[in-house]
């Protein structure tokens, strides 16, 4: 949970200095770490209780697997935030706009 926030603050910063919405960029950068790592367990999660029905798998398998995933999911969610606050890194471009020819006067003498 301190790593979401401060992945927050970090985002709130670097957007707030590219002059992009601040607070939708803090809480991007925070749900993609929470959500990272929900759905990387949750997908694992699913894979055991498959082979446990299926497949008859043991249900201590279940505890056996739960740290080397739960490490898995940080790493992945660190590796997602990391690439959202990469993307702020960038400034984004402005779009030029070329002045148009000042309209013909047709009111001048020849």
């Amino acid at each position: 949970m301190i790593f979401a926030i401060i992945s927050a603050w970090l985002a709130y910063k670097k957007a707030k200095a590219a002059n992009r919405n601040a607070i939708l960029w803090a809480i991007i950068a925070a749900a993609t770490f929470i959500g990272t790592q929900l759905i990387i367990q949750f997908g694992f999660g699913v894979l055991l209780g498959l082979g446990i029905n299926f497949l008859g798998w043991s249900e201590s398998i279940l505890d056996a697997y739960v740290i080397p995933i739960t490490i898995l999911a940080i790493i992945v969610s660190f590796g997602s935030t990391w690439l959202v606050l990469r993307y702020l890194d960038k400034i984004p471009e402005e779009d030029v706009f070329v002045q148009p020819p000042p309209p013909p006067n047709f009111n001048q003498p020849n």
